[in-house]
């Protein structure tokens, strides 16, 4: 009875299942939180992978990425002229300029013929009185260089070489008639009077008037003397006459100064 009681016992074999039911119990849980574990990593690779994308920051940079456009392709995207087009370009440019120096130089002789002159050229109307003027007058191709009854002297005005008077000097014939004790003098471009004075001027310095430039024409300081201011076309010589009215018989000079310039003459 004894030997056969150590072969069986019923508790000693209860006890030994209990433990091995608790070992495979906490072996499923940990096998379980495995599995949890494993699965919590799968879905956030997942996310970092799938939904990254979405980051603000991430987006940014791409937009910027884009907007900024490569150096390299902005090269590209500038278009080359045409050679041909770029040497028309460049003869357009010195053309405009050449003009616009012509435009400032005609418009500075402009400024220098206009300060107080009158009109190089005298209309067609005039230019014929004054021929048949001329063809009356004592003084026609007058030459004081060639004159024997001409004197010379110095002058005390810097601006002038030589004063030069004329006994045989006599006055430009009128057509007009005195009917006062002094003579009405006329300054208006085209009166009888005003191509009087211009006839007197071109035969006392001997230059045609198709080659005179009339830069002032004033009064002397009396109703009847006056006083104009011419030189040649070319600018080279200048003069300066001096004219006194005679009455019922026209102007008449009384004194040529030639000048060094018409400049600051007047």
């Amino acid at each position: 009875m004894a030997e056969l009681g150590r072969r069986y016992n019923p508790k000693e074999k209860k006890t030994k299942n209990t433990k091995n039911t608790g070992k495979k119990k906490l072996d499923k849980i940990l096998n379980l939180l495995i599995g949890v574990v494993v699965v919590l990593i799968l879905i956030v690779a997942a996310f970092i992978v799938i939904g990254g994308t979405d980051d603000p920051d991430t987006n940014n940079k791409k937009v910027a990425k884009t907007t900024q456009q490569d150096p390299e392709e902005k090269d590209e995207n500038i278009v080359e002229k045409d050679p041909k087009e770029i040497e028309k370009e460049k003869a357009q440019q010195a053309e405009d300029a050449q003009e616009a120096e012509e435009q400032d130089q005609t418009q500075t002789d402009t400024n220098e013929n206009s300060i107080n002159t009158t009109e190089e050229n005298m209309d067609d109307t005039t230019t014929e009185t004054d021929t048949s003027s001329n063809d009356t007058t004592t003084n026609d191709d007058y030459n004081y260089e060639d004159s024997q009854t001409a004197s010379t002297e110095a002058s005390s005005d810097p601006n002038v070489a030589k004063v030069i008077t004329d006994s045989s000097w006599q006055p430009t014939k009128t057509s007009q008639k005195d009917s006062g004790s002094t003579h009405v003098s006329s300054y208006s471009e085209g009166s009888a009077d005003w191509n009087e004075k211009i006839t007197t001027i071109a035969n006392t310095t001997g230059l045609d008037k198709k080659d005179m430039i009339i830069w002032y024409v004033k009064n002397g300081g009396s109703p009847d003397t006056s006083v104009g201011i011419v030189s040649s076309k070319d600018k080279k010589k200048s003069y300066r006459v001096s004219m006194k009215w005679i009455a019922n018989e026209g102007w008449k000079p009384t004194k040529l100064e030639v000048l060094k310039t018409y400049k600051g003459a007047y």
